[in-house]
């Protein structure tokens, strides 16, 4: 049997279901009025909930095996933290006391962008519910973010255990003839999310599971903007693999002058002050941040410390800083360490050392890469 055949058989039982629903709903709307009791009305609720769920269950499946791209709404400007918390309100609301509690962790600023927001919506709604269904009476946690080049939505989810984290993206990331269904769970929520994912991929999007031995196991969903004509900016501007992208946090034209010909061959943005470093950095993804200390207003260690609480607050990852400062040794690598950052060079700054970590930073990448 063909797949365009299998569609077809779909179609067929999806509709006659429909009807049958329809028809089926519009003779429990009179029900009540025969019979109007609380026990009798619950029994409609949960009949009602049951033929929702067998009608998105067919559709699902139907979208599933479908070859043609998904369609979506044209884009929109929205504000992606707004759609967050409604989306996960809704859940809960649904879930009662039955099901494991999403919680959202907010960011600091409003997260706002054109994409398809239905799709986004709708992909979102079933990750998360397949989340909360699985971790039972247990606690997801759920950030919304910028994506790391900042093009974009970043979606972090903490599960209620690791193993969910994995199954999820596993779901997410397989096509139809590579799925292998262990239990009921697997059939009940993994066809949504093998749906969600299918989604995100259409919109531009990835899914991927998160190991970190510093931070709880984590499922990330990435979207992309979209154009105007509700196009993905799925691909990014390609670059040289060789240079890195250099933010330098300096007041002194003396110094930052010495410091641009030692990294004449990196792409370099300059930041005048710690308040000018701080929104450069939210806005833009860089490969390291050289950190001077003595600066006017925000000194470099408060800088530092608003940035790396920015990171957490909305799920970015950590961008390497390091310190520049002619402040005693001890007095830098103790300051430095408790603001966060990732490595300290003393001023004036040595051409061997310097170069000794952009060429660390570039190993690294290729590494990740």
């Amino acid at each position: 049997m063909t797949n365009q055949t299998v569609l077809s058989l779909l179609n067929y039982l999806c509709n006659e279901a429909r009807n049958s629903v329809h028809a089926s709903f519009g003779l429990m709307a009179l029900c009540p009025s025969l019979a109007p009791d609380l026990g009798w009305q619950t029994c409609l609720d949960n009949s009602k909930s049951s033929a929702d769920r067998l009608l998105r269950s067919i559709d699902d499946i139907r979208e599933l095996l479908s070859t043609e791209k998904p369609s979506f709404d044209p884009g929109e400007e929205f504000d992606v933290t707004l759609c967050l918390g409604e989306t996960i309100e809704l859940l809960n609301l649904a879930a009662g006391d039955r099901g494991s509690r999403l919680v959202m962790e907010r960011p600091a600023h409003p997260i706002v962008g054109r994409q398809q927001r239905r799709a986004v919506e709708q992909a979102l709604m079933r990750v998360l519910d397949a989340v909360s269904k699985l971790g039972r009476k247990g606690q997801a946690t759920v950030t919304a973010g910028r994506a790391h080049n900042c093009d974009g939505m970043r979606f972090e989810i903490v599960p209620a255990n690791s193993n969910i984290a994995l199954r999820v993206a596993d779901w997410l990331n397989t096509e139809p003839d590579q799925v292998n269904f262990q239990d009921a769970d697997d059939m009940l929520y993994g066809v949504a999310t093998m749906v969600a994912g299918k989604r995100i991929r259409a919109l531009g999007g990835t899914a991927e599971f998160v190991s970190d031995a510093r931070a709880p196991m984590a499922l990330t969903i990435s979207i992309p903007w979209a154009d105007a004509d509700g196009e993905a900016h799925s691909q990014l501007p390609e670059r040289d693999e060789s240079t890195l992208s250099v933010l330098v946090a300096e007041d002194s034209d003396e110094s930052f002058l010495l410091t641009g010909i030692l990294l004449q061959k990196e792409s370099v943005s300059r930041a005048q002050d710690g308040l000018e470093a701080f929104e450069m950095m939210k806005a833009r993804r860089f490969d390291v941040v050289l950190m001077d200390v003595h600066m006017p207003g925000m000194d470099g260690y408060k800088t530092i410390r608003s940035m790396r609480d920015w990171e957490t607050q909305t799920g970015n990852a950590r961008t390497p800083i390091v310190v520049l400062s002619s402040d005693d040794i001890d007095t830098q690598m103790r300051s430095a360490s408790q603001a966060g950052c990732s490595g300290f060079l003393r001023k004036p700054l040595d051409r061997h050392d310097l170069m000794d970590l952009l060429d660390r930073l570039k190993t690294v990448r290729t590494a990740s890469a």
